[in-house]
This record gives structure tokens, sequence and C-alpha cells, in this order.
């Protein structure tokens, strides 16, 4: 079988691979697409992760932690799944995704229903990721929420927000065509986050909860001075943050926090989407074979894609 794997920085190779067999509480599933991580896979390429906490994304390493597959094979204590059988994966339960065969703790995917579209399905774990940080807050149902950053980490964000009955959700980001999507996809109000005038508006006005989806050091710093009861962080950011300390004890802010998933949120995102209430389709830039992984990381980081899609 094929697999994705990257030699050194900046340089990757398709090589054969044995075909893997499933243990008994396993899975073995065709992969039939992945999401490139926009995170990952461009830090990876260029060589970027250095902390203890990212090693194992090292190179030489093979990537990949988001897709969607058919299971081919049921080891004989992974019930209730069968051959046939439509199933989302994370990055738990089983080695990197950019191959087209891969095992699975049985425990470890969501399932999806059997007339599903795969291609919408295939950055589930990334939506599951949001998910699971926005559900950090006891309530959002009647909230003024307000999302830094419409990536993809944002624009899920957006529609999480909504579906849990945000009473208004304000977008932000320095991209219009980002800010037109997050209205489309839900957001009632976009603001431009370069415009000073109408974000010193929001310092002044603030909302009850800031969902931080940008990673950036200065935005991040900013949204102490909009939230009024909480701050749920999702991003991935290295280095020291420095945080104004009035704002957090005038308002008595509640700091979230939150890295990754839970099977339980996989299922319930593969369900929202198969709902129509998720829309994943408006963000996905891409859909490429194998051999244009290079070229779509380079997208990635010239910020020209928001979600990139490969077919296995």
């Amino acid at each position: 079988m094929k697999s994705i794997l990257i030699k050194q920085p900046g340089h990757f190779e398709i090589i054969d691979q044995a075909m893997p067999r499933p243990a008994d509480d396993e899975l073995l599933i065709r992969v039939a697409f992945v999401s490139l991580c926009n995170q990952h896979d461009w830090k990876v390429n260029k060589g970027l992760y250095r902390d203890q906490m990212y090693l194992e994304y090292g190179v030489p390493g093979f990537p990949g932690h988001e897709g969607v597959g058919i299971v081919e094979a049921v080891g004989s204590n992974a019930a209730p799944f069968k051959i046939g059988d439509r199933v989302v994966m994370s990055g738990l339960g089983g080695p990197p995704l950019y191959s087209e065969y891969v095992t699975r703790k049985s425990t470890l995917v969501a399932r999806a229903p059997a007339d599903a579209a795969m291609e919408p399905l295939a950055m589930s774990e990334l939506i599951a990721c949001v998910h699971r940080a926005c559900r950090k807050v006891p309530e959002l149902k009647n909230k003024t929420v307000l999302i830094s950053g419409c990536g993809p980490g944002g624009l899920a964000a957006v529609q999480i927000c909504r579906t849990y009955g945000a009473k208004t959700i304000t977008a932000v980001d320095v991209q219009a065509d980002r800010l037109q999507l997050a209205l489309t996809l839900g957001a009632d109000t976009a603001v431009d986050a370069k415009e000073d005038a109408a974000m010193e508006a929001l310092s002044r006005q603030g909302v009850e909860i800031v969902i931080e989806c940008t990673g950036n050091h200065q935005a991040m710093q900013r949204v102490f001075r909009i939230a009024r009861q909480a701050i749920v962080i999702f991003s991935y950011s290295e280095g020291e943050l420095r945080i104004p300390l009035w704002p957090l004890f005038d308002y008595e802010l509640t700091i979230y926090n939150s890295k990754w998933l839970t099977n339980e949120d996989l299922q319930s995102v593969v369900d929202l989407i198969t709902a129509g209430n998720i829309r994943t389709t408006p963000m996905i830039s891409a859909i490429a074979d194998f051999d244009h992984y290079p070229e779509l990381v380079e997208k990635i980081g010239r910020g020209e894609i928001i979600k990139a899609v490969m077919r296995v």
C-alpha cells in the first residue's frame, strides 16, 4: 500500500508499505479522504516543531490525523462494526492516516451513515477539537460570542456556537473573504481586525464569551479586553503569552483551554455534519491526490487555503 513519508523538512516521498493487520479490538480501514492539518502539516514540513510536546511530529515521519474511510476487516472483538461501514478517524487509536489502509481501535472511531458523502467528513477531527473547546463553556445558549480568527477552527466555532444557541456571534479576522464566509456560515457580524476604531468599539461594548482561534499573541492579548465572562483558547501557539491583568480581575474572567478531543466529540460532530448543522464543504478550498501534497502545504503556508482534502 502507498503512504506519505516526510523524509526531511520540505521533502516527502510516496512509499510502499506492508498492509497492516487489525488486532482483535481493531478495524482495518481503507482510507478514502484525508484532510490536511493547517498547523501540523505546515510545521512538520518546515521543521518548525522544537518543543518536547511535539516530538511525535518530527521527521522522518508519517503525517495525518484527520480522515474518513470504509471498514475492510473487523477484529474478533471489534463489534458492532461490519465490513462496508463508513467511519471517521482522528489521531486517536492508531497510526497516521496518510496511507491507503490503516488500523484503528473500534472504540476510537465514529460511525457515519451508509449514504453519507465522505469528503465533508474528512475534517471532522479538527471540528471535534473545536467542539470540545466550545463545550468547555458551561452554557453557550443566549450568550454573546466573539470568534477571534476565521481559519478552519474559527469557522467551525461559528457553526458550533450557532448550533448551541448563541444569541449573537461576531467574527473577527484580517481577511475579507474569510469574514464573508463566516457570515455565510452563521456569524451575525464581521469585523476587520485591522480597523482600529471597530476593534476599540468591541472593547468598549464587550461580549460574554470569546473563542480565540488565531494563535497570534497580539490577537490573544486583545481578546482579554473584549471578554466579559470567559475566554476559550483554541489555538496552537508556542512561546509565552503576556496577559493584561486588569480585565482578568475586573471582569472575573474564566480562561478555558483545549488541545484535543474525545471520541464522543468526534461522534457528535459527525452527527452534526450529516444532519446539516455544520457545513464543511464551503471550507474546503482544494481537493487533490497524494501527488499534490507539497503544493497544498505551500498554499496553506501562504494563507491561500482554508482547508485542503486529499483523495487516497
